[in-house]
């Protein structure tokens, strides 16, 4: 009987662990699809409106989407307490610090850390030429991110399977 229990636990602990990956992929997708809204809008409110940098956080700040809000909240946080550091800096500590919660991965986050160099620092043509580098990027990322949970998603669940019928095999 404890083999029995015992073979459970571990075919429900290796589902659960393939289900929490494909989980965490799903939570990056839908991050990378965020930040790259929030990208594409940043470069309408530089090109077409000539918007401040600062402004343009304080309106993805107010954004609707619960990533891009929060995200940015914390870069217009770390702009209103830390006034003296440069706004690369600000956008590159509030990207890390937001990173895990809003599900970006370490290779996202990178990608909008080096678009920061340049944003709010030089004219508004050389801020959408950093911007459509970030957006390509990211935009690849998402789609390797998106192949992997549909390459993998299955994967994952049937490894746990197969190996909990392993375990179980070799037990009973």
């Amino acid at each position: 009987m404890l083999k029995l229990i015992g073979s459970v636990m571990i075919f429900g602990s290796c589902a659960a662990l393939g289900l929490n990956a494909r989980r965490e992929l799903r939570r990056r997708v839908a991050a990378a699809d965020a930040m790259l809204l929030a990208l594409r809008l940043m470069e309408n409110e530089i090109t077409a409106r000539r918007t401040p940098m600062p402004e343009i956080i304080d309106l993805l700040a107010k954004n609707e989407n619960a990533v891009v809000r929060q995200i940015f909240s914390g870069v217009r946080r770390r702009m209103r307490e830390r006034s003296g550091l440069s706004l690369s800096y600000l956008w590159c500590a509030g990207m890390r610090a937001a990173q895990t919660d809003a599900g970006l991965g370490r290779e996202e986050c990178g990608v909008l850390c080096d678009a920061a160099n340049f944003l709010g620092r030089y004219d508004a043509s050389e801020q959408k030429a950093a911007i459509d580098t970030a957006l390509h990027r990211l935009q690849m990322l998402r789609e390797l991110a998106f192949a992997e949970l549909r390459d993998r998603g299955s994967l994952y669940r049937t490894c746990g399977i197969a190996a909990g019928l392993l375990v179980i095999l070799v037990l009973v």
